[in-house]
């Protein structure tokens, strides 16, 4: 059962017994979660709000400071709307330090770029990244998470809605089935499903330089079969520092996951599934796998709450034999 509070600015939380409208957007693209709810009016709430806490029973779904806060006025009464965004919102909106480090490790990274903002990471790795690490001007701290994320372990990071960080790749140790027709016990049941093949996002072939004074002399082509008459060309220029040639696979393995997307709705909250491996039971489809929970975007209001579900394919490596032109 959901339960929501707000955190006034004594530090103290409020329960929000009955709000009238509730959405919670979660995005293994989108590196903070939102939401969004709406109240009757109260005064001290609109006097005194800070934050926003969101537990799935006792597990805390979503903490965030309160973005912007409204008050609508119709005909029907008065309401208060509170937005917020999680943790992550704070990497996004602040800018790092212009520095360079020197074999930073993941200690250092979080002591300097999460610690400070009430992130935790949920990872130790003693082995320091051997390299030289440069902060340029204008990035923001979690443009430096990416940066250390994608160059140290060849992952994007993932700040969850509870404040913890993930810098080695976010996958958590979980499975779920969906299904029209296996019993609920079983599978979570839903209403509709909306299966798009969007060829589109493909990307044909990535070109790459390695030497400043050489052009872009080498080639790796997608090795997906809905690209092979495809010409959608992406160049990357691994002479520069932080473009390698897992930059031109990360490229190629993005375009396959984000070409197809399934969404199915059912009922209830399941925002805590995202990132979780997936499973689909279809009376038409069949079983299509190798699929994880990319997105939950829960809504709540009078008719009750429902999730929007988006599955994605996992995302694997793209190998392909490196090209010369």
């Amino acid at each position: 059962m959901l339960k929501f509070s707000v955190v006034k600015s004594d530090g103290t939380e409020t329960a929000l017994e009955n709000p009238l409208t509730v959405t919670l957007d979660c995005d293994l693209d989108i590196p903070a979660d939102s939401a969004a709810i709406t109240c009757p009016f109260d005064r001290e709430i609109y006097e005194s709000a800070q934050g926003v806490r969101i537990y799935d029973d006792e597990k805390l779904l979503l903490k965030g400071d309160v973005d912007e806060l409204s008050v609508i006025k119709e005909s029907a009464g008065v309401i208060i709307k509170l937005t917020a965004r999680s943790p992550a919102a704070a990497l996004l909106d602040c800018e790092a330090d212009p520095l360079v480090y020197y074999n930073p490790g993941l200690a250092l990274i979080a002591e300097k770029h999460l610690l400070p903002f009430g992130i935790i990471p949920a990872e130790t790795d003693p082995v320091p990244y051997y390299n030289i690490f440069k902060i340029d001007k204008g990035m923001t701290h979690w443009q430096v998470l990416q940066r250390f994320s994608r160059s140290r372990y060849g992952k994007e990071p993932r700040i969850t809605g509870d404040g913890t960080a993930y810098l080695q790749g976010f996958l958590p140790q979980g499975s779920v089935t969906f299904s029209d027709f296996l019993p609920a016990d079983k599978a979570i049941p839903y209403y509709s499903l909306k299966e798009s093949d969007r060829r589109h996002r493909l990307i044909s072939d990535v070109k790459v330089k390695f030497n400043p004074a050489n052009g872009y002399r080498s080639v790796i082509r997608n090795p997906d079969p809905r690209a092979k008459n495809l010409r959608r060309t992406r160049y990357v220029n691994a002479s520069q520092n932080y473009s390698t040639l897992s930059t031109a696979y990360r490229i190629l393995s993005n375009s396959n996951r984000d070409s197809y997307a399934l969404t199915v709705e059912c009922a209830g909250c399941h925002a805590g599934l995202t990132g979780f491996r997936a499973d689909l039971r279809d009376s038409v489809l069949g079983n299509p796998g190798g699929l994880i929970v990319t997105k939950v975007k829960y809504t709540a209001d009078s008719r009750g709450g429902r999730s929007a579900i988006t599955l994605k394919k996992e995302d694997h490596d793209v190998v392909d034999e490196l090209h010369n032109e």
